[in-house]
């Protein structure tokens, strides 16, 4: 007869914590397992078998030793280094001789119990002196090793910081020692996507290639679709709340965005049977949707108010005077527990989003530790800006112009915003977004500061991902616009059919108007504007072409034989250089 001590002892910490699973006492919290101070059981070996009696199990009573070792102990987790357990082995002979304890240690200083104590009497021999160090006789041996390092998620990290894509991190010293740290998760990285809008947007498109690089290294990505969060509003990056969305409108985004998924996910991987296998689509609507509101009540419990009222955002919100509604500030809770579902359901510890999710990363790392003991990370990628250095969003002007769907945005126009790109932001989107290794990446950026005014880091990256979104006749239609508009003379695009042209261009970047709603250009300038400012001063200043002819004066009578583009129903509009789109004339 063996007797079992479980013992962990915290460093510079007296407490000691040991996790197990399929414990009453867990069942009875709600948790899925248990962390005690100490835990004891008994094995008992006869006839070739091993059983084991625990009080608190779930289990059979007795259980065979492999069902309750694999079942309480988990040793396939890679559990954070303060939780790992070790044993004491006392024999049944020495336990009987030398263990009496009278429960004073259960004992309030008042000498009430701290919680009812077990039926049974306890194990006291007045022979003995009551609580002796017994345990202290025998040698602690750890018994669980971390499972072999992870390199693929760490690799993808040293890749993350050479491309200057880490912005901040959970833990803050992740980084430390080449991402020592990683090498005990599990080779799984996920992304979220709240579907509040119809399309994901370029600012999505950076976390999305980052996901699917993390494939080209060897991880399984994620993506979660928020079907539920959508619902509930993110407060990240508002100084108000967001609008409601319609639950109708929710599904039908969720179907949209899914196709898009999976439509750059192929354009991705161009036939790579293992890389296609290395993305799930998951919508969180799985879980939430199912949980009841005393459900989700039980599982507030584990989130502390002080903590929540920390996090950045809600505090930016509460100073701004425009408060924060309760579905908005119980975000965060929804986030920790999505990634606590896919840590249990796929094994995955580690996420990437854009900087203003660092307070939900570390809502969701302290709940994942709470619940499991185990540990996860996150890093936060770079936000993209607009000049005015404004977060792009679906809500942004400069961003609502470039969506991932070619009906919203063009997939000229989407070729065009990188290839227009200056030199001073292209080297750094270029290693943001390029799914090429970086050692190609830096080939590229050699050779275009070599060849200043050849626009060749702006064409490399604008033609992946124009291939990436829009697939390869979204690139041959992108490039064949540019050819006509940027190389080519207006005698011989009049020569060709409006429906050519306008094919050209797209739905997203042809503008439909009526004649008789304008009289003046100044009237006309203004509604065919892009871009931010003024369009009258835009267009005394010289902004404005219409079919390559410069229009200054905002009460010019409009002459449509004149800006009609070879006698067709069709304007091409330009402002400024390169900022192109159609008028199409409905009457």
């Amino acid at each position: 007869m063996v007797h079992y001590s479980s013992e962990v002892r915290l460093r510079l910490r007296t407490n000691v914590l040991v996790p197990l699973w399929k414990q009453n006492a867990a069942a009875v919290a709600g948790q899925d397992c248990m962390i005690w101070d100490y835990h004891v059981i008994l094995l008992y070996s006869k006839s070739g078998s091993v059983l084991v009696y625990d009080f608190d199990t779930t289990l059979a009573f007795p259980c065979d030793v492999q069902t309750y070792w694999t079942e309480t102990f988990h040793p396939e987790l890679n559990l954070d280094e303060s939780y790992q357990r070790y044993f004491r082995v006392i024999s049944g002979s020495n336990y009987l001789q030398h263990f009496s304890s009278d429960r004073r240690h259960m004992l309030e200083a008042n000498g009430n119990h701290k919680s009812p104590p077990p039926s049974w009497s306890p194990i006291y021999d007045p022979g003995i002196p009551a609580n002796s160090n017994l345990f202290g006789q025998f040698e602690l041996k750890r018994v669980f090793t971390t499972s072999s390092p992870s390199r693929n998620i760490k690799q993808f990290c040293i890749d993350l910081a050479k491309r200057n894509l880490i912005s901040a991190s959970h833990p803050s010293s992740l980084s430390n020692n080449d991402f020592k740290t990683l090498s005990t998760l599990p080779d799984v990285v996920y992304a979220g996507f709240d579907p509040t809008a119809e399309s994901l947007h370029i600012g999505h498109l950076l976390i999305l290639t980052n996901l699917f690089r993390a494939t080209s290294h060897g991880c399984k990505a994620i993506a979660l679709i928020g079907g539920a969060t959508a619902r509930v509003g993110d407060p990240s990056g508002h100084v108000t709340d967001r609008m409601v969305v319609p639950g109708y409108e929710i599904e039908q985004h969720i179907r949209k965005i899914n196709s898009q998924l999976v439509r750059l996910h192929s354009n991705f991987t161009e036939g790579n049977i293992q890389l296609s296998k290395h993305l799930s689509i998951v919508n969180n609507s799985e879980w939430h949707l199912k949980m009841s509101s005393i459900e989700f009540l039980e599982l507030c419990r584990d989130f502390r108010l002080g903590d929540m009222l920390r996090l950045g955002m809600v505090k930016s919100r509460m100073r701004g005077g425009s408060g924060l509604s309760c579905s908005e500030f119980l975000y965060q809770i929804f986030q920790s527990y999505d990634w606590y579902r896919l840590s249990c359901d796929f094994n995955c510890h580690f996420q990437i989003g854009g900087n203003d999710q660092l307070g939900h990363f570390d809502a969701g790392y302290d709940y994942i530790k709470k619940k499991t003991g185990k540990l996860s990370a996150g890093i936060c990628l770079p936000l993209l800006t607009d000049a005015q250095g404004r977060k792009l969003s679906k809500t942004s002007k400069e961003s609502s112009n470039i969506w991932l769907d070619e009906k919203k945005t063009s997939p000229f126009t989407f070729y065009q915003y990188f290839r227009q790109k200056p030199d001073s932001a292209i080297i750094p989107m270029l290693r943001y977004f390029s799914l090429r290794s970086i050692e190609e990446v830096e080939e590229i950026e050699r050779k275009h500061q070599a060849n200043l005014g050849k626009w060749i880091a702006q064409e490399k990256l604008a033609e992946e991902l124009t291939q990436l979104v829009h697939g390869s006749t979204g690139l041959k239609t992108a490039k064949q616009c540019s050819e006509i508009l940027f190389y080519g003379s207006f005698s011989e695009l009049q020569k060709m059919s409006s429906s050519f042209i306008e094919k050209q261009f797209g739905d997203a970047s042809v503008q439909r108007l009526s004649r008789s709603s304008f009289s003046t250009m100044g009237e006309l300038a203004s509604e065919v504007h892009i871009g931010e400012g003024s369009s009258i001063s835009k267009m005394k200043a010289g902004a404005l072409k219409l079919n390559g002819t410069r229009f200054r004066d905002p009460d010019e009578v409009i002459d449509f034989d004149k800006i009609c583009l070879g006698g067709k129903n069709i304007t091409l509009v330009c402002w400024g250089k390169r900022k192109y789109h159609l008028v199409r004339w409905i009457d």
